[in-house]
């Protein structure tokens, strides 16, 4: 089972005539429903809000074959995102977060030994859920996952963010993170040389592997012992990129699970090709909108 914690966020998108449409999105949500498409196991432990949109992350998450029993309904909003995307399909956020249920969990579910426990995105960062989180990593007795997924507004509003990144990173058993998540976290660095830092720990541990997204470029694994493995994004029309950086963290998720951590260090270029196709397909669909396991298959056949 893949537990994950987080958040759900309406994407509110440019429409015809000037108006916005509203997307249902959230960077663990998306992860969520990515995974179970994939055919893993999954489960969500989210605040739900008590507006329209809440319901509707409910029914999404659902229809998915998400399990929500750790889940709750609060009596306060949802966290909303004004979204732009550029000519070449790469989306901006700009992001109302104050009160949301999203990140209000004052406790999280105990979950088995074997069990994924996975946070990320604006959860990991926006307190008080976020203090919760890193608790519930803290205490886990199984592999922990972290999509790093940092964003502007939590630099600005959240001033030990990366701090807690730091020790998020030595808690978690795979870290993803997108060159420009590196970049934002440590602006001086190079983004594989902080990749490297990190798997060499710290006094709380060190992750087992660090998978940098790449964006049109595909994605670099670095494991704990050297190993780096570079995987191209095959080409597509690109319609846009939302939650395609989800849907690559689903996918790695749906590996870790089918197989365990060992086997996906010891067959990186597999598991990352996979998450790349997963990845370019997400892109070529409008929204955070999954593949499913026999789309992928497909879609590297054709390859």
């Amino acid at each position: 089972m893949i537990v994950v914690s987080g958040e759900n966020v309406a994407d509110l998108l440019p429409a015809e005539a000037g108006l916005l449409r509203a997307a249902l999105g959230g960077g663990p949500a998306n992860t969520a429903v990515a995974a179970a498409m994939l055919g893993a196991e999954v489960s969500f432990a989210a605040r739900f809000g008590s507006d329209a949109f809440g319901q509707a992350f409910r029914g999404r998450l659902s229809a998915a074959g998400v399990d929500l029993s750790h889940a709750a309904d609060l009596d306060a909003p949802s966290a909303l995102a004004l979204t732009s995307i550029d000519a070449s399909g790469s989306a901006d956020y700009d992001f109302w977060l104050t009160g949301a249920a999203d990140f209000a969990a004052t406790a999280l579910p105990d979950v088995g030994p074997r069990d994924i426990r996975h946070i990320g995105s604006l959860g990991a960062y926006w307190p008080p859920g976020a203090d919760v989180a890193e608790r519930w990593v803290e205490k886990s007795p199984g592999p922990v996952t972290l999509d790093v997924n940092l964003r502007p507004i939590v630099l600005e509003h959240q001033p030990d963010a990366v701090t807690r990144l730091e020790r998020l990173v030595q808690r978690a058993d795979v870290v993803k993170a997108s060159d420009e998540d590196l970049r934002m976290a440590h602006p001086d660095v190079a983004p594989e040389d902080t990749a490297r830092r990190w798997l060499t720990g710290g006094s709380l541990g060190a992750p087992a592997l660090v998978v940098i997204t790449l964006g049109a470029d595909g994605a670099v694994g670095i494991a704990r012992d050297g190993r780096r493995v570079h995987v191209p994004a095959p080409k597509v029309e690109v319609v846009d990129t939302i939650g395609a950086g989800d849907a690559a963290m689903g996918a790695l998720l749906a590996r870790l699970a089918a197989t365990g951590l060992d086997a996906v260090c010891e067959h990186l270029e597999e598991a990352l090709s996979f998450a790349v196709a997963v990845a370019a397909i997400a892109c070529t669909r409008a929204g955070a909108c999954a593949p499913s396991t026999d789309e992928v298959e497909a879609f590297l056949a054709a390859a």
